[in-house]
């Protein structure tokens, strides 16, 4: 019997989970046409899931032209089911882990949904070898194209490299090299955002902390306006301060050491704020290193913001609940996704966009986590 594979903690509902393993099962040919899928009694008992889940997503696959219902006899996939991967793209991002996610899921999907054209999803890890296994498998199926979030690579050979004809766009960050156009936040004007902002509220003291991956283009482009920022303001940068490893930070272990007040940056960031002269202010690579900052921050007794200030990057769900509120810049991963698609099927149709980035603007959130600078911040000397 056909195995499918949910994931309860993803933010993507289960009947789009489901949905989506459906098509893979399809697309891979491990459901044959005519094949019967299983019953809802055996989808209760093999995935623990909802009558309501089963429904929704078999309602939508029957809409797809993807299943046939035979009365009385059950559920079976369509002849045209396998055929259908003209109208199929693949979407591949690091992984579904929080409410951004699958807001850019959900925005590609709309789009594509409107002009005729299916979605199949799947994560890569954030590896770069489970990337390439996943793009040429799709790519084999016969997917018409690529909405990829590219996996962090250190050197690594890509399956794009192979066959530069394959229309893809890339998300929130291009590929050196490549020349593939990407949809992607305006990074750097939102960071200038930031650092204006605290420059507005009398800070000249201000660092830039992140994880040790500079050249990664997003975190690039941060720094790349944290230092703008200052000398345009007859100011001398800082060096970034780096804590952790070079990987990608998580979102759900990033999570978990901050309510459990733990983790290697915690404790990084706990001695930089016990060094004298420290910043005034702190600019986070993103807001899951600002939730690192404002855990180190307490357990150092310091309060933000009379004591530190503090800007993330991102606007997850989950920074509008910290204490204190974080003042960040947020993205709109629902049109960075929309825009990524839209110009996929210019790709498709042999269409070239008129620029390699296109832009999706930002916009500063200001919340509780930012003040005018004290004269002597307490905890120095």
């Amino acid at each position: 019997m056909v195995s499918f594979q949910l994931n309860k903690e993803s933010p993507i509902p289960l009947h789009v989970q489901l949905l989506n393993e459906l098509r893979r099962a399809i697309l891979t040919g491990e459901l044959q046409p005519h094949t019967r899928v299983p019953s809802e009694p055996e989808l209760l008992e093999m995935l623990n899931i909802s009558r309501t889940t089963i429904r929704q997503a078999w309602q939508a696959a029957e809409d797809e032209g993807l299943l046939y219902r035979v009365r009385g006899k059950g559920t079976y996939v369509a002849e045209s089911g396998g055929a259908r991967t003209s109208q199929l793209v693949g979407f591949l991002i690091p992984g579904f882990r929080d409410a951004f996610d699958s807001q850019l899921l959900s925005g590609a999907e709309r789009y594509l949904q409107e002009r005729g054209y299916r979605l199949m999803f799947a994560h890569t890890d954030r590896e770069v070898g489970e990337e390439n296994r996943l793009m040429r498998e799709m790519w084999q199926e016969g997917v018409r194209g690529f909405l990829l979030w590219p996996a962090m690579s250190q050197g690594q050979a890509r399956f794009l490299e192979q066959s530069k004809s394959i229309p893809v766009v890339f998300m929130d960050r291009p590929i050196e090299g490549l020349g593939y156009p990407c949809v992607a936040a305006e990074h750097y004007r939102g960071a200038v955002q930031a650092m204006q902002h605290l420059l507005d509220l009398n800070h000249t003291h201000i660092g830039f902390v992140a994880r040790p991956h500079l050249r990664l283009w997003s975190v690039a482009e941060r720094l790349r306006a944290y230092n703008d920022t200052l000398r345009a303001a007859g100011l001398e940068p800082g060096q970034p301060i780096l804590v952790g490893e070079s990987a990608e930070l998580g979102t759900r272990p990033t999570e978990q050491y901050y309510r459990a007040a733990r983790g290697q940056e915690i404790e990084q960031l706990r001695a930089v704020l016990r060094q004298p002269g420290r910043p005034t202010a702190l600019f986070a690579m993103n807001d899951l290193m600002a939730l690192q900052i404002i855990r180190a921050a307490k357990l150092e007794g310091l309060k933000i913001p009379d004591d530190l200030s503090l800007v993330g990057f991102d606007d997850l769900e989950i920074v509008s609940h910290t204490e204190p509120p974080l003042t960040t810049v947020a993205q709109d991963p629902i049109r960075v996704g929309a825009e990524a698609a839209r110009h996929l099927l210019e790709l498709i149709a042999g269409r070239l966009p008129a620029e390699r980035t296109i832009y999706v603007p930002t916009h500063l959130v200001v919340r509780e986590s930012t003040a005018p600078v004290q004269q002597v911040p307490r905890g120095q000397s």
